[in-house]
């Protein structure tokens, strides 16, 4: 054993074991992590064919330029392991909520707040004999 391997790297973080609620508020609240929503169909190209890749690539090349589209930096702040919780909150089934459970999750976990499943209920103390 080296004297090396006695010693963390300066910077380096030891890694941890957190509960579900904190991996998400971790990744939405910390991170600012998205969910990756699919696109909403558009009514003006719904009956009109779509183009194929070939001829957007040759469009492309005509123009002479690459264009960036935006929605993907590879260098983004955001932590790896914070996009992949947030991709699998995006991909819950519909049995389990779907899309609409996952937006609710990640408000949430951004707010740092719990769901309230019982609304308006106040708890019943039984009398002692």
């Amino acid at each position: 054993m080296s004297i090396h391997s006695r010693f963390t790297r300066r910077g380096a973080r030891a890694k941890r074991a957190l509960g579900i609620q904190q991996a998400l508020e971790w990744a939405f609240r910390t991170e600012k992590a998205r969910l990756e929503l699919p696109e909403p169909p558009d009514p003006e190209r719904h009956g009109s064919p779509g183009f194929g890749l070939e001829y957007v690539l040759m469009q492309r090349a005509a123009l002479g330029c690459r264009i960036d589209g935006g929605s993907y930096k590879p260098d983004s702040s955001t932590h790896e392991d914070a996009e992949v919780i947030a991709a699998c909150v995006a991909g819950l089934p519909t049995s389990l909520g779907g899309l609409r459970m996952a937006i609710r999750i990640a408000e949430l976990a951004r707010a740092g707040m719990t769901p309230d499943w019982m609304p308006g209920a106040v708890p019943r103390c039984a009398g002692r004999n």
